[in-house]
Parts: structure tokens; sequence; C-alpha cells
């Protein structure tokens, strides 16, 4: 009997420690994300004013798109971050705003530790004021009236994924077959519609490039368990001024591959007008 009772000790303490194990994978949300990328000038822009970053990889100020879509599966079993920039501001500084918030990202990235801070929300806060510094830097060094971007961003850690934006630009979720925002779009409509404000888009009450000293950057972050088969979708409003919502649920529902998501969100975009430059990315969890 004690040898019996001894066993079954044994076996339930390897049971348990098999179930942490088991529970320790799930949690750390090992897996791959497929993703793409794609960006268009649009029909009425001389210059593109979009950028992204595509887990390191954006592109330079003076740029006319991408020539082709990016396409690649990434490991999460490190950080990835995925963002769209939409740049502003007069003459090529729109471009400029676009590419400095682009390339401040990846510094801040590179050179950040997101373990050194309390939490992941306190670290894409403090990206979000790194990039807002940098671009307003730029600003005063150039002389420029106004320069800024927004940003709109999925950062993926373990099994989360943190919906980061500053601005318009949007993120959204395809789950259980229902497509989502997941991004909160910083703007005065809700001034507008109490106010009977017609005819105009509604203005930013947030956006990079702000003086430090005068506003506080502000960015909308929530965070996400992720499942398998979850779709994001981050874009300008190249994107989201011209398609509509049930087009883009429908179509990440009979699209397989993210490639091919974004190829016909640009065509549809452009088919629909084409009046911004327009910047998509799609991504999926596959395991």
């Amino acid at each position: 009997m004690f040898f019996k009772n001894c066993s079954r000790i044994i076996l339930e303490g390897v049971n348990m420690r098999l179930m942490k194990m088991m529970n320790s994978i799930i949690m750390t949300g090992f897996g791959r994300i497929s993703a793409a990328c794609g960006c268009h000038t649009g029909r009425r822009r001389k210059n593109n004013e979009d950028n992204f970053f595509f887990a390191g990889r954006y592109m330079a100020s003076d740029n006319n798109g991408l020539g082709s879509i990016l396409e690649k599966s990434f490991s999460l079993k490190k950080d990835r971050f995925f963002a769209v920039f939409d740049g502003m501001g007069g003459g090529e500084y729109g471009e400029i705003a676009s590419y400095i918030a682009a390339k401040a990202t990846e510094q801040y990235l590179n050179a950040e530790e997101a373990a050194n801070l309390a939490s992941k929300k306190d670290y894409l806060e403090k990206m979000c004021t790194h990039v807002n510094d940098r671009i307003f830097k730029e600003t005063l060094r150039l002389n420029a009236e106004m320069m800024g971007s927004t940003l709109a961003g999925l950062y993926f850690t373990g099994s989360q994924v943190w919906t980061v934006n500053v601005g318009d630009s949007r993120c959204f979720l395809l789950r259980d077959g229902k497509l989502q925002q997941i991004s909160e779009d910083q703007t005065d409509e809700a001034y507008m519609k109490e106010n009977g404000i017609h005819g105009r888009k509604p203005y930013l009450t947030q956006y990079m490039g702000m003086d430090p000293e005068e506003v506080r950057v502000l960015p909308y972050a929530d965070c996400l368990q992720l499942k398998k088969g979850d779709r994001f979708l981050i874009c300008s409003d190249g994107v989201s001024d011209m398609v509509s919502i049930e087009f883009l649920e429908t179509m990440l529902l009979q699209t397989q591959s993210p490639a091919k998501c974004v190829d016909t969100i640009l065509a549809a975009a452009l088919e629909a007008g084409g009046k911004d430059n327009i910047t998509v990315i799609v991504l999926e969890i596959n395991r």
C-alpha cells in the first residue's frame, strides 16, 4: 500500500509538472504570424505621405509606394511590431513626418527593452512620446509651420497583442467571422455630431509631432489575447475612407493569404477613386 501511494503521488507530481509545462507553452504563444504589406500613392496625390513599419522594414521619405507587396512569415518567439503612419503637412513635410515616425520607431524598439518598464502599455506610450518629440524637433529644424503623422500599430508579445494608435489610422480584428475596429479614432467627430456640423472630415485631436510643452501625447492602447486564426488589418484612411467595413470583413473571410488580401484591398481603394495614399498591412496567426 505504501508503494502504491508513493507511485500515485509521484505520478500526480509528474502530471502536474506536465500540465505546468503545457500551460507555459500555451501562454508563451510561440508560433508564427503570416504578414503582408502594400503601399500605393493613389490616383490623386503626386507624393506619398504614408509609411509603415513592417517588423523592422520601412520606406525612405522620397518614395512612390511599394512596387510589389511585401510578404513574410515571422516567428512569435520574439516580440514583433507592425504599424502604419499617415503623414501630414504642406509640401513634402507629410512624407518627411511619416518617415521620421518609422525611423524613430525603429530606433526606440532597438534601444529600449520592454522588460525595463512596468508594463507593455508604458513601453508603447513611451514609444509614442519618443516619436512625437523626434517629429517636433524636425519641425523646428526645418522651420515648418506644421508637420505630423498618425500611428496605428500592433505589438505582438507572447500570447498577447497590444493595439496602439495616435490619430485616425485604424486597426481591425477579424475573429469568429466578425470584423471589429480595435483602435480608437482620436478626432472631434463626437463634437461634430453634438453640434450638427457636417460637410468636413473630423479633425484630429491627437497626432505625433505636437509641441510637447503644450500638448501631451495620449495614445490609445489596449491588450487582447491571441487566438489561432485571428486576422488583423492595419490601414491608413486611404483605405478606411474608400471602402466599407462590410467589404473588408467579406474579403478577409473569403481570401486565403494575407498577400492576396492586401492586393484586393489596394485594388478596391483605387477602384473607389484612390483619393488618398493607400497603406495596408494584413496579419494572420497561424498556430
